[in-house]
């Protein structure tokens, strides 16, 4: 049986991510930084929840720990991710963005992973045949977000696109 960690996985990209994977016969650790958020999730699914905040090295040690105790994984899915939104629930577009909004996307989306990945490492490298999944998506390609046939298209962030870029590996053609 594949055991499949998820960050950020109480809803969204995440979720369905753990619902697919439970689905297929996967043992998904639901990782989330809120704790009752993620039980609830992870009981509609039959997942287990794990609380998990990628920018608290405490919280990564003690999950990776936890899934340690309960036998390892054989993939890490590094879901979990943030975008600034301005008071009306706007993205921050670059006339806005600070450096503080900048490092605050980026301690989630990037060194949060890393934070994830570091940790796990050791449990990953005892599996048969690990893998990692690094999430994120058609806003971290700029040949999509000038691409005018592509929903990604004028998408006014900063903060995000350029989070994910810096995770993202080749995209297929």
């Amino acid at each position: 049986m594949t055991t499949t960690p998820i960050t950020g996985a109480d809803k969204g990209l995440g979720f369905e991510t753990a619902r697919r994977l439970v689905e297929a016969g996967h043992t998904v650790y639901l990782g989330s930084r809120d704790p009752e958020r993620g039980r609830r999730a992870a009981g509609r699914l039959g997942a287990r929840a794990v609380l998990l905040d990628v920018t608290d090295d405490a919280s990564v040690a003690a999950a990776a720990k936890s899934i340690e105790a309960d036998g390892g994984l054989d993939v890490l899915v590094d879901n979990a991710g943030i975008e600034s939104r301005t008071r009306d629930g706007g993205v921050v577009g670059a006339a806005e963005v600070t450096a503080d909004v900048m490092r605050t996307v980026f301690e989630t989306n990037v060194f949060g992973l890393v934070r994830v990945t570091h940790a796990f490492l050791p449990l990953l490298r005892r599996s048969a045949a690990p893998v990692v999944v690094n999430v994120s998506g058609g806003l971290a390609s700029l040949s999509r977000v000038t691409a005018e046939d592509t929903p990604a298209y004028g998408y006014p962030g900063v903060a995000h696109p350029a989070s994910k870029a810096a995770v993202m590996g080749p995209l297929p053609r």
